[in-house]
């Protein structure tokens, strides 16, 4: 192609290029756009710090009151523990549990969640509960969570439960919580009374989380300064609204630990729980159920007298020991005056009088003696009881040994005759 053909092609480009242009152009505006801005910074924006709330305490617990308005014992099960088992202290049905084992094998026992002794005392603001344990964990610590359940009403159903967790050395709110049943299903249909498979949310309102809550200073927690196996808690009486008449328990769990579940009787069946009694030959050993401790319940500001639900054994009432007394006047009847009372009849002193256990049919050994005094009279003082009384006259005409029976606190009046025979006219 010659250089003027190419020339005059590449004319015709330009001008159908320039017109296309031109018609687009009037079809749709152009907008114009502003390039955008070019950060030449190298730094990055500033991340901005949202401050965690500071929980502000006003109100802090001191040392636990000396006097114990309320105490439970709990069985040790650091006694059979080699033997993979508990000696007592489990009664399924009822919500009572005694299971610081693994799960399965209980091959491991766990001396901090095993409960031997727990007390509860007031001052004007706090209630104390302290728990003590078999020991400490690992490393000299304790591993569990730790609480106490209050029974406001004493209907058999918890009411307030508080527990904590991660205890230290110093009283702090840190990892102690309180959950609250408002709608009243701890305990199933029946109260400490297994009602498993039972589908209800136990403790559902927790209303305090480590300082966070209606009043910041609610509850607190440190282990003992004194027993570093034991644990004390501290909650204000306003969780419980003041109250001075309820039950209350000790918990130690790690196992399960879900308030929710309460009470874990009624979420578990007996054979999904397992038992730590090897006796219990159908569930053992322990399975759903594990590596927790409880306690039943005592009373504070009243005197139980065992029908309360979930209440300890209530031990029988001792009839007190009241002393008695076995008294009575040695007579002297004159000549062949007979062995009764007669107008006459004298009191003699100075008559040896005994006392032996037992009837007079087979008495046992001496338990006293004594002389009549001035007036002719004489006393023993004895527990509720058979004994045998004589006396001892110058006399072989006397009156013999007497049985006589004394009631707790009675009195039995025993007299003794004797007289001279002459022989009669």
């Amino acid at each position: 192609m010659s250089v003027r053909r190419m020339g005059f092609t590449a004319g015709l480009l330009v001008l159908a290029l320039v017109t296309l242009s031109c018609n687009f152009s009037e079809a749709t505006p152009t907008a114009v756009l502003e390039p955008p801005s070019q950060d030449t910074s190298t730094s990055q924006p500033p991340v901005v710090d949202t401050p965690h709330p500071t929980v502000e305490h006003v109100s802090f617990p001191s040392n636990p009151p000396t006097s114990k308005m309320s105490e439970i014992n709990d069985k040790d099960s650091s006694l059979f523990a080699a033997e993979k088992r508990t000696n007592g202290g489990e009664n399924y049905n009822q919500n009572l549990f005694e299971r610081p084992f693994n799960a399965n094998t209980m091959d491991t026992y766990y001396p901090d969640l095993d409960i031997l002794h727990t007390f509860l005392g007031m001052d004007n603001q706090w209630v104390y509960v302290t728990i003590r344990l078999v020991g400490t964990g690992t490393g000299g610590t304790l591993t569990g969570n730790y609480g106490v359940e209050i029974d406001r009403d004493v209907d058999g159903r918890g009411d307030v439960l508080v527990f904590a967790s991660q205890v230290g050395t110093d009283w702090s709110t840190e990892g102690v919580r309180i959950w609250m049943d408002d709608n009243g299903d701890v305990g199933g249909n029946y109260p400490a009374n297994s009602d498993a498979p039972w589908i209800g949310d136990g403790y559902e309102n927790m209303i305090f989380e480590s300082g966070f809550g209606p009043d910041p200073d609610a509850a607190w927690a440190r282990v003992d300064p004194d027993n570093s196996s034991s644990v004390q808690i501290a909650f204000k009486q306003s969780v419980i609204e003041s109250d001075v008449y309820f039950t209350w328990g000790a918990w130690a769990d790690l196992g399960v630990f879900n308030p929710s579940w309460f009470d874990y009787s009624d979420h578990f069946t007996a054979e999904e729980a397992g038992s730590p009694l090897v006796e219990n030959v159908d569930y053992y050993p322990i399975k759903a159920l594990f590596e927790m401790d409880n306690t039943c319940r005592w009373a504070v500001g009243f005197t139980p007298n065992g029908s309360e639900p979930g209440i300890c054994t209530v031990p029988a009432t001792p009839t007190p020991i009241r002393p008695g007394t076995i008294s009575g006047t040695v007579y002297y009847n004159g000549t062949n005056g007979g062995l009764s009372y007669i107008p006459g009849s004298t009191p003699t002193p100075g008559i040896p009088v005994t006392l032996r256990s037992g009837g007079c049919g087979s008495p046992g050994g001496i338990l006293a003696t004594t002389n009549t005094n001035g007036s002719g009279n004489y006393s023993f003082t004895v527990d509720a009881g058979t004994y045998c009384v004589s006396a001892d006259t110058p006399s072989s005409h006397q009156t013999g040994p007497q049985t006589v029976t004394v009631s707790n606190g009675g009195s039995a009046n025993v007299s003794f005759f004797y007289y001279t025979y002459l022989g009669m006219r």
